[in-house]
């Protein structure tokens, strides 16, 4: 690519776990870089209009693809997984069209109002250190399911972790990980400040 081609990477998936918020995207940490409100545009006729801000590095391509290339990345949860061939097309509808758009018009710019969208930032980041950590809410409580402060959302020995702050919702919890590994964001809604129109 030459140096004033955009670079676009969508890491697209499906969730093993339900969301709340069925499609969302996770904006990775950009350094000094800003947020683009034309990315948000694209994602938001893609039928993805929750935003997860990520505030530090992290192993995913997506980051990489944007430290390493400059790439507007983002990694795209697109609903629920099911069975091989038992996926509801008509709800990838939007997706498909803004994503063949995207490569085939050159003229290809959709808008967004930000009152649109649901904007989310990291609260907590919640590591395993043990092999007793649970989980304390049912294994199919959704993605961007929201508590109230106070309460207690996980525990492992010498260890009790709250809900900081009244609507702080859980997104991809996992008591399985391995220990060291991340269990649990926590995230609490937030405005977008500095955006790169």
């Amino acid at each position: 690519a030459q140096a004033d081609e955009q670079k676009f990477h969508y890491d697209l998936h499906t969730a093993i776990r339900s969301s709340i918020n069925e499609k969302f995207a996770v904006y990775p940490y950009l350094h000094e870089r800003r947020y683009s409100k034309g990315q948000l545009a694209f994602l938001a006729a893609c039928g993805v209009k929750t935003i997860l801000l990520s505030e530090n590095p992290t192993t995913t391509f997506s980051y990489f693809s944007s430290r390493q290339h400059g790439a507007h990345a983002f990694t795209v949860e697109l609903g629920k997984v099911r069975p091989f061939g038992e996926n509801d097309m008509s709800r990838f509808a939007q997706a498909k069209e803004a994503i063949t758009s995207l490569i085939s018009r050159e003229d290809f710019s959709p808008q967004v109002s930000m009152d649109e969208l649901d904007i989310f930032r990291v609260n907590q980041v919640v590591i395993k250190n043990a092999d007793d950590f649970t989980l304390h809410f049912d294994d199919d409580t959704p993605n961007f399911t929201d508590f109230t402060k106070g309460t207690v959302l996980a525990s492992e020995s010498g260890k009790t972790y709250v809900a900081q702050q009244d609507g702080e919702a859980i997104v991809f919890p996992n008591a399985d990980v391995a220990i060291g590994q991340r269990a649990m964001l926590t995230v609490v809604p937030t405005k977008l400040e500095t955006l790169d129109v």
